[in-house]
């Protein structure tokens, strides 16, 4: 929450009206065990789930993944800053920037197959996500580096880092050298070496979905 929170004071200090921001994820149940409000007011920050504002009648698709989107990423937002929160996954590896778009559709129980792969990247390449969703904050403050998606307080490290870009790809790949650092350091293979890479985000760079690069040779990072 104070994460999000520090988001909307910023833009609202660029120039923002607090009512042309929404702070939302799949359902209100989810944003309310962030300890975040909910709240569907015009005239402040509004914040609440896509089981309030409905999904979109007709499907979208591209490749495997074929959903509709919620009217909130639809009808609602110009531009959208993507908050995932970096966790080890038991089926897709990790789940962080790309991964995070799986809030935003209305089954994404569909999309798991072949450990998200491609799926993943194919849902990123639906023209409204890939459109929409031009900066990643990623918190990277507090993971789950074995064991997730879900809380596992005996598996949690502290990065203590925002990962920060507009390239959603490059983004991914930077968390999961950070993924893999923590596991070795406890003992654990890499998710490379225990079978659970995340094939999605070579699936993402290659030349069907161009959606940014994986080549940490190519990636310019900036540490603050």
């Amino acid at each position: 929450a104070e994460l999000v929170m520090a988001i909307c004071e910023r833009l609202q200090q660029a120039g923002v009206a607090a009512g042309n921001i929404v702070v939302w994820d799949r359902n209100a149940r989810d944003l309310m065990a962030c300890r975040l409000t909910i709240n569907t007011d015009r005239n402040k920050v509004r914040c609440f789930g896509s089981d309030v504002a409905g999904f979109e009648d007709q499907q979208e698709s591209w490749g495997t993944a074929k959903i509709r989107l919620s009217k909130i990423l639809t009808r609602e937002c110009a531009m959208v800053i993507n908050l995932p929160i970096l966790k080890d996954h038991d089926l897709a590896g990790m789940t962080f920037s790309m991964k995070n778009m799986y809030g935003v559709v209305d089954r994404p129980d569909h999309l798991h197959g072949n450990n998200c792969n491609p799926a993943v990247a194919d849902l990123n390449c639906i023209a409204t996500i890939r459109q929409k969703v031009t900066l990643t904050i990623g918190d990277a403050m507090k993971s789950v580096y074995q064991g997730g998606p879900v809380f596992r307080p005996e598996r949690v490290c502290y990065p203590d880092a925002l990962i920060v870009g507009e390239d959603r790809v490059a983004v991914d790949r930077v968390a999961l050298k950070m993924l893999n650092g923590y596991r070795v350091q406890q003992g654990l293979q890499t998710l490379e070496a225990a079978g659970r890479a995340p094939g999605y985000r070579d699936t993402a760079a290659d030349a069907a979905h161009r959606l940014g690069t994986n080549d940490l040779q190519r990636i310019h990072m900036m540490e603050i």
